[in-house]
C-alpha cells in the first residue's frame, strides 16, 4: 500500500486548495443558475371570472390606472401617490371579523420587513366606505401601526373603489361569487405591483406560505431595479 508522507504545511496547502475548489464550484453553480423572474399579468392571463368581458382579450399593456381616493389623513390622492413604487394592495373593511384580521396582521409583518425600504409601499382599500370614513381608517391605521407614508389606507366613493378592485387589480370575482347579499367584496387576494404599475403576482393574504412567497417576490423586484 502506497504511503504518502507529507509535512503538516503541505497537508494544509492541499486542504486550502480543496476548500477553494469547493467554494468555487458552488459559486459557479449559483452564477449559472437562471435568476427567477416574475410574470407580468394581463387580463387574458387570468381566470375570466375575475375580468370584465370587455377586458378578457387584453393580452398586453395592462397597468394600474389613475384613481381618485382619500387616505387615512384626509388627503385626496391619485396614482402619483405610488409613482415609482413597488407595492402590494388589498381590499378589506375595518370591522371584518374573519379574513381581514389575518390579512391585517400579515400586512403588519410585511411592513416590518420592509419598513426601511423607501421603494416599497402597502395599500389597503376599504370596500365599505359608508362606514370606513377617514376618521375610522385613521383609527384603524393607528391600531395596526401603519407607518405614515409607508402603509396607505384608502377610502372614497364606493363606485371608484369597486372599479379599482374589479377593473384595475382583478381582485374580485363576478357578482355572486365574491360579493355577499349586501353587495360588498370578500377577497383574500393581495396583489403585487411593480414600479411601472404592472401586476406581478397574486397571493392569499391569509396564508403564511403565500406571504413568505410574496416577501421573496418583493425582493426580486427590488433587486431588479
Amino acid at each position: 500500500m502506497l504511503k504518502i508522507n507529507l509535512r503538516p504545511s503541505e497537508w494544509l496547502k492541499i486542504g486550502v486548495l480543496i476548500l477553494v475548489f469547493v467554494i468555487g464550484s458552488i459559486s459557479a453553480y449559483k452564477i449559472l443558475q437562471p435568476k427567477r423572474k416574475l410574470p407580468i399579468y394581463n387580463p387574458s392571463d387570468l381566470n375570466p371570472s375575475l375580468v370584465d368581458d370587455d377586458l378578457e382579450r387584453v393580452g398586453r399593456g395592462h397597468r394600474i390606472g389613475n384613481f381618485d381616493l382619500i387616505d387615512q389623513w384626509g388627503n385626496s390622492v391619485d396614482s402619483s401617490l405610488l409613482s415609482n413604487k413597488i407595492y402590494i394592495a388589498d381590499f378589506f373593511f375595518t370591522t371584518c371579523p374573519a379574513i381581514c384580521i389575518d390579512m391585517g396582521q400579515n400586512f403588519q409583518y410585511i411592513q416590518e420587513v420592509y419598513k426601511e425600504e423607501e421603494r416599497f409601499n402597502l395599500v389597503s382599500h376599504t370596500v365599505m366606505p359608508e362606514t370606513d370614513t377617514v376618521e375610522v381608517m385613521h383609527a384603524y391605521g393607528e391600531r395596526m401601526g401603519a407607518i405614515k407614508g409607508k402603509w396607505h389606507l384608502l377610502t372614497g366613493e364606493k363606485r371608484e373603489l369597486y372599479r379599482m378592485a374589479r377593473r384595475e387589480y382583478f381582485a374580485v370575482m363576478e357578482h355572486g361569487t365574491s360579493f355577499d347579499d349586501h353587495d360588498f367584496i370578500h377577497t383574500e387576494n393581495v396583489i403585487l405591483v411593480d414600479a411601472n404599475k404592472r401586476i406581478r403576482g397574486f397571493y392569499d393574504g391569509t396564508s403564511d406560505m403565500d406571504i413568505d412567497r410574496l416577501i421573496d417576490d418583493i425582493q426580486i423586484l427590488l433587486n431588479s431595479k
